[in-house]
């Protein structure tokens, strides 16, 4: 990647767009390439200025913005998705994850969150708003699962543990290799036997099911 990350704004609210594009000029590593108000422009101008990110609003005039996730990835797999929305975006957040989207921003967010949503994407990394909070609990964890969640966390071993709590953080293998002193095979290793404990079908399925109050507990009885 290189040092300005890329982005592509897809939002057919001319103000708001504009607001984006104004906000994120102070960056000195972000650049908008284009903006998109339309999923034809979208995929036009993802071809042309190969975008690092794409900030996507869910609702646009020609297409949900959930179904354009696939269609982005088909042109380049290495694109971070970030998804819009200035509505409930429950009934949205596991199709837009499981099309490929790195994150999800409630038109509300801060310009701090947007700007690490976008330097996350790029890097491949995943991130939500804090006001997402509410429609991820309700939509992703669910109440009536914490129990099995919280049993299936107790079942790591103590290294596992320690590797599972950088992993929900968002840091990659190597990162959480130089922080635990262990090479990436051995973090990558504890990972895929996390997956298998945990039942999760990828590093961000444990991201967004186990927040921090979820291993808390857990890190307590093991110590």
């Amino acid at each position: 990647m290189d040092s300005v990350i890329k982005v592509l704004v897809v939002d057919d609210h001319k103000l708001f767009a504009q607001g984006v594009v104004s906000l994120l000029s102070s960056e000195p590593d972000i650049v908008v390439s284009d903006v998109a108000s339309s999923a034809e422009e979208c995929l036009r101008m993802a071809e042309i200025v190969s975008p690092h990110t794409v900030l996507l609003d869910i609702n646009l005039p020609d297409s949900c913005g959930v179904d354009m996730i696939s269609k982005i990835k088909q042109i380049d797999p290495g694109i971070g998705i970030v998804m819009l929305t200035g509505l409930s975006p429950l009934g949205h957040i596991d199709a837009s994850l499981a099309q490929g989207a790195s994150g999800f921003l409630l038109k509300d967010c801060t310009k701090e969150e947007m700007v690490t949503a976008i330097r996350k994407a790029a890097r491949g990394e995943s991130y939500f708003s804090q006001s997402m909070a509410p429609y991820l609990k309700e939509e992703l964890v669910g109440t009536p699962q914490q129990d099995s969640h919280d049993d299936k966390v107790a079942s790591l071993t103590l290294r596992e543990l320690e590797v599972f709590k950088l992993v929900v953080t968002g840091l990659r293998s190597k990162e959480i290799a130089e922080k635990l002193g262990i090479t990436k095979r051995t973090v990558d290793y504890h990972i895929g036997n996390m997956l298998l404990k945990l039942e999760a079908k990828s590093r961000l399925e444990i991201v967004l099911k186990y927040k921090k109050d979820s291993y808390r507990s857990v890190e307590k009885d093991k110590g």
